[in-house]
């Protein structure tokens, strides 16, 4: 599974931003970020669609920009996929947004999932999706009006949430806290190289460590075994999020990833 490059997902979070959200986002991609997810489910629908406009308006068509939390929110603002919760419906979400993601990385017009003449309304009525045994796959549902490369993701705890994953519908799990972190305390134990190495051992797609994790553990995460890291508050609450990132994907690059 071909996941955005460098493998270095940014979760926003504007409570915890030192400034407009969409120029830490933009400075973050700056310093090398091409993978990034909205996370704000505190604010209505309407909102967060309203907020995913104006990010993907504001950067490069090579950022693979997701949502966290809402299909729907995905397909109304014609982002390039969604992040689910633990036990989220992955199923309804790839029959909403499309087939299994391919490269190129949500970039590239209608790869984006953005329609000819720019996105949907939101009151437009969503695309009928064709019937798909499968549930997705290669088989499944056009993409999201027409582009095959929604990217699905699911957060896991446990080896026994990750075995329970669907390669036919998820892409890649997300998996924490791998260290103590500011932005969610009271996330729970954090998992350490041998939980996260546990995870890696029961999923059946690739895995993204969260939580915690700064330059100097990096190497760590990619040792348990992830295909790569995600961040939020370390960039987030960063004075200079451009620089923050480019230490981060420096980290990424210098470390060697375990095969799987």
């Amino acid at each position: 599974m071909a996941l955005p490059q460098p493998p270095l997902l940014l979760v926003t979070d504007r409570r915890q931003a030192r400034g407009d959200l969409v120029a830490v986002v933009q400075a973050a991609v700056a310093g090398g970020c091409r993978w990034v997810s909205l996370r704000e489910k505190d604010l209505p629908e309407d909102e967060q669609v309203a907020l995913a406009l104006r990010l993907r308006d504001a950067l490069p068509e090579d950022v693979c920009l997701m949502v966290h939390g809402s299909a729907e929110v995905a397909r109304q603002a014609g982002l390039g996929g969604v992040h689910l919760a633990a036990g989220g419906d992955a199923r309804r979400a790839r029959e909403m947004l499309g087939r299994a993601y391919s490269l190129p990385p949500c970039g590239g017009g209608l790869g984006r999932g953005v329609p000819p003449g720019g996105p949907p309304s939101p009151l437009a009525t969503p695309p009928t999706p064709s019937p798909s045994p499968q549930g997705g796959g290669e088989q499944g549902v056009p993409g999201l009006f027409g582009a095959p490369h929604a990217l699905i993701g699911m957060s896991v705890h446990s080896p026994g949430e990750a075995r329970a994953l669907d390669r036919e519908t998820v892409d890649y799990a997300i998996a924490g806290p791998f260290a103590e972190t500011a932005s969610k305390p009271g996330y729970g134990p954090a998992l350490g190289v041998d939980g996260l190495a546990a995870i890696v051992r029961a999923s059946p797609v690739p895995v993204i460590a969260i939580g915690g994790i700064d330059a100097a553990n990096v190497a760590d995460c990619l040792a348990a075994g992830a295909a790569g890291i995600a961040v939020m508050g370390s960039v987030m609450r960063a004075a200079d999020p451009a620089a923050e990132m480019a230490r981060l994907v420096a980290a990424l690059a210098g470390a060697q990833p375990r095969g799987r």
